[in-house]
């Protein structure tokens, strides 16, 4: 009989535990429901924020090109004496390729009359290496198919001075916010 009486002592004890650990699933499982909605919560904020961001950089990177324009302008015309057209970020047809270019425009040299200038820039606040690779290749690709001599300049707010260097080997021009020309 005492063995009976044990093993219902220990039958009622094991019924105990599983309905506490019943209740704690669903404690856990409430938790998880109200985690899952947070998270679509953040979710959604994090696109929304991220819709912002994306405009906020849209606007800056206009804002910077629209500087760039008149800056550019400037510089060519004391440094060199050149005549500049129209500064704009434009779509260009290269081959069967279109891709966009941040300072597209054209120069002269009354010095050497007749003679077009292409100038092919790059706009960027903080200029990183990486841009200035792949500026390259668009250069490249702008001298295959521009006729006249291509003017490529990169212009920034700053630019890390490995960048630099790498712009002056690649034998490019770098003009300043404020107006300095490397």
């Amino acid at each position: 009989m005492t063995t009976d009486v044990a093993v219902i002592d220990r039958l009622d004890r094991i019924e105990a535990i599983m309905e506490q650990l019943a209740a704690s699933q669903a404690r856990t499982q409430t938790s998880v429901e109200r985690l899952a909605s947070a998270q679509v919560r953040t979710e959604h904020a994090v696109q929304q924020l991220a819709r912002q961001v994306g405009g906020l950089s849209e606007t800056v990177g206009g804002d910077i090109e629209d500087i760039a324009y008149i800056v550019l302008h400037d510089v060519l015309r004391q440094a060199f004496g050149w005549q500049c057209g129209v500064l704009e970020r434009r779509w260009v047809l290269w081959g069967d390729r279109a891709e966009e270019v941040d300072v597209f425009g054209t120069a002269s040299n009354p010095a050497r009359p007749g003679q077009q200038i292409w100038i092919v820039g790059e706009a960027k606040h903080n200029l990183t290496s990486n841009e200035v690779d792949r500026f390259v290749k668009q250069v490249e690709r702008a001298r295959q198919h521009l006729v006249g001599e291509v003017f490529p300049v990169c212009f920034c707010y700053r630019a890390r001075p490995e960048v630099v260097e790498k712009i002056q080997a690649a034998n490019l021009r770098l003009v300043f916010s404020y107006g300095k020309l490397l």
